[in-house]
């Protein structure tokens, strides 16, 4: 019975949290929303952290972080990165060390970089965050008892992970971007007679500069992110407006057709540099967000939802700002590479 129960408890928990989490602040994660990303920086090393709190008021603390570590390489024409991942959902925990290369192509009036990753995940389950019937009396948890309830054959299962993205930057204004994550359905299965593939999570973006001053230093930025999971998806589209100190943002997510609301979402990022001054050898960039639950949870039993966000950047000896590597690389010397905004 003690067996049938964790596994009972394993297999609702595997089709509850089949589609993947995601950070409202996705631009200010980059490595996590597209492995096209790595190497993209203004400066030529980014270090970037991401921490969200879902559902504040869930006693199953709900949590997801994200540390990453990326560079453009001129002799490899691109961009490299490292990205650890950590999610915890109750019981359950899950964390993956990821490996990136991006390849970055000039092209007249535009710039295309073409990502692959590949990782390794770990996923289990926390046995001292449940509790079994031979724990529990008549009264209430027997304290400092121990369960003889047997773990799951494969708990702290490790898989073989993959994705693809590309990003163009399109003349000044367009920023674009797509691809897949779990590009090999790994099985996430903790029992050796269930196989739980994880879905293929499709995504794809833009983004649109839209300047308000003569300079350029005033913008808006409307932008829309589409994710695709087996049966589930979700829209989130906004604004932000920017300037070269903060940016503000509102969003709204939910499914694509509207009729399932997810959250609105407020976003606040800070610029601890002068954007004005292009020559800064380093900027360190911080941001927050709120989600305010507007499905079927609801407001006041969730509480919302809290995000940080951090990113720092360096231009390392001999580093090629981003708005010089057009030039500097050989395969398209003397093509204009685009604004990054």
């Amino acid at each position: 019975m003690k067996r049938y129960l964790v596994a009972a408890l394993i297999f609702c928990t595997t089709k509850l949290f089949a589609q993947d989490p995601f950070f409202t602040q996705a631009f200010n994660a980059p490595l996590t929303l597209n492995p096209a990303t790595a190497g993209t920086g203004n400066l030529d090393l980014r270090f970037t952290a991401n921490f969200k709190r879902q559902w504040v008021n869930v006693p199953s603390t709900m949590q997801y972080a994200a540390v990453g570590v990326d560079r453009y390489i001129k002799e490899l024409h691109g961009g490299v990165g490292l990205l650890l991942t950590n999610s915890k959902e109750g019981y359950l925990n899950k964390n993956s060390l990821h490996a990136i290369y991006s390849y970055a192509l000039c092209l007249p009036s535009a710039r295309l970089h073409l990502g692959l990753q590949a990782g390794i995940a770990n996923r289990g389950v926390n046995y001292n965050k449940l509790y079994f019937s031979d724990q529990i009396d008549n009264t209430s948890i027997i304290p400092n008892s121990t369960s003889g309830v047997d773990v799951a054959l494969n708990n702290n299962k490790y898989f073989a992970d993959f994705a693809a993205g590309f990003l163009l930057y399109l003349h000044d204004g367009w920023m674009i971007g797509g691809g897949a994550q779990h590009i090999n359905q790994p099985d996430e299965s903790l029992t050796s007679n269930t196989y739980s593939r994880l879905p293929i999570r499709w995504f794809t973006y833009a983004r649109y500069k839209i300047d308000i001053d003569e300079d350029g230093e005033s913008y808006f930025l409307p932008s829309a992110i589409l994710y695709r999971q087996a049966q589930s998806n979700s829209l989130s589209v906004g604004c932000e407006y920017k300037n070269e100190r903060i940016a503000i943002g509102a969003w709204y997510r939910g499914n694509v057709n509207f009729k399932n609301s997810d959250a609105f979402a407020v976003t606040l990022t800070l610029d601890l540099f002068n954007g004005k001054t292009n020559e800064t050898d380093h900027r360190t960039r911080v941001g927050v967000s709120y989600d305010a639950t507007t499905g079927k949870l609801g407001f006041s039993r969730s509480a919302g939802s809290g995000e940080g966000a951090f990113v720092w950047e360096k231009l390392t000896p001999n580093g090629i700002r981003s708005e010089d590597r057009c030039d500097a690389d050989y395969t398209m010397k003397g093509t204009p590479c685009p604004q990054k905004f």
